[in-house]
């Protein structure tokens, strides 16, 4: 007669297997939550720089004005000319002024939570470092320069989540700065650095 073998796992086995896989959860969980942080805020940081060198190349095409519109509407077509600038705002618009109708065409707009999970104040935070010549607007012009004698910089932070890895305090983020020089350069760098020689310095 033939014996039937049965394959499978004990209830002890399958108990210290759960367990195992319970323990290497909980001491990779947090370590995989500021992964998820870090990569919001460089998305965050890249969507910004996007935009801005979107806006740029549309200036230097268009041999005219083109602004990125920082704010808290929905950056849709039909509230190109309508749409309120916000120096604190979670979405942004690229838009194009046609000086014979005077007014506004509409090149791109992004939702601040698309990808990066930027959804106001529980969520990424984009904060403008010199506010006195910031309202919300970003201007380039045709020949690719701000319109601005004054270069700005914007600080990508994520509160909720944890403190920024800075010189003075060691947190768990690596908050990033996107720096618009008046010349029209726009990159990412990281105020961690302070080596002069190192390019992602800020």
């Amino acid at each position: 007669m033939l014996k039937r073998i049965h394959n499978g796992f004990s209830l002890v086995e399958l108990i210290v297997g759960l367990a195992i896989l319970a323990m290497l959860m909980a001491l990779g969980l947090p370590q995989y939550a500021t992964f998820i942080s870090n990569a919001r805020l460089r998305a965050t940081a890249e969507g910004i720089t996007n935009g801005l060198n979107l806006a740029r190349a549309e200036a230097v095409k268009r041999n005219g004005r083109v602004e990125l519109v920082f704010t808290d509407d929905e950056p849709i077509e039909p509230l190109v000319n309508t749409i309120t600038p916000s120096v604190s705002g979670a979405n942004w618009m690229v838009r194009a002024w046609v000086p014979t109708t005077s007014s506004y065409d509409f090149v791109e707009g992004k939702l601040g939570a698309e990808g990066s999970g930027k959804t106001g104040a529980s969520g990424v935070i984009v904060t403008p470092v010199t506010t006195g010549i910031f309202d919300g607007t970003v201007t380039f012009t045709g020949f690719g320069a701000m319109n601005s004698a004054q270069g700005i910089s914007f600080q990508v932070t994520f509160p909720t989540a944890g403190a920024c890895d800075t010189v003075a305090v060691q947190g768990p983020l690596r908050c990033l700065n996107v720096n618009v020089t008046p010349g029209g350069q726009i990159r990412i760098c990281d105020p961690k650095i302070t080596a002069a020689n190192d390019t992602r310095a800020c």
